[in-house]
């Protein structure tokens, strides 16, 4: 048997307790007191580790912020149907208000207009035009 441990069990132990000593603050701060060279690699791992959870949450905050900026074109798309149908109902009772209104009653019905004089002067007209063209000249 061996009184000490072999060089790959003494780097595997140093690394767990490094890796130990980097995830705890306050394990660490105590370590920059007692010892320089442990303190200084575990001061250094952690800020390895501080630096790789940081990009790590950037990057979690950009997908969340690509997220959010879906979700506002969404809601744009949104918009826009709700535009559209606003548009497609104003015409709607541009169109067929007016009809409505006098169905109801809230409007009264305009009186009859006179139309038959305007047709028989039409009437007339075409009928002058036609023999005016169609007349053969005499001789």
């Amino acid at each position: 048997m061996r009184a000490t441990p072999s060089k790959t069990t003494t780097a595997l132990m140093t690394g767990k307790a490094a890796v130990a000593m980097v995830r705890h603050p306050t394990l660490r701060r105590a370590t920059v007191k007692a010892a320089k060279p442990p303190a200084k690699v575990g001061w250094r791992v952690g800020k390895v580790l501080v630096a790789r959870k940081a990009r790590g949450q950037a990057g979690k905050a950009r997908g969340q912020m690509d997220k959010a900026r879906h979700q506002i074109g969404k809601a744009g798309e949104q918009l826009e149907r709700v535009g559209a149908a606003g548009r497609t109902l104003g015409s709607i009772i541009l169109v067929y208000g007016p009809m409505a209104a006098e169905v109801f009653g809230v409007v009264e019905k305009p009186t009859p207009k006179r139309r038959v004089p305007g047709f028989a002067a039409g009437l007339a007209i075409g009928v002058g035009a036609g023999y005016v063209l169609n007349r053969q000249k005499s001789a």
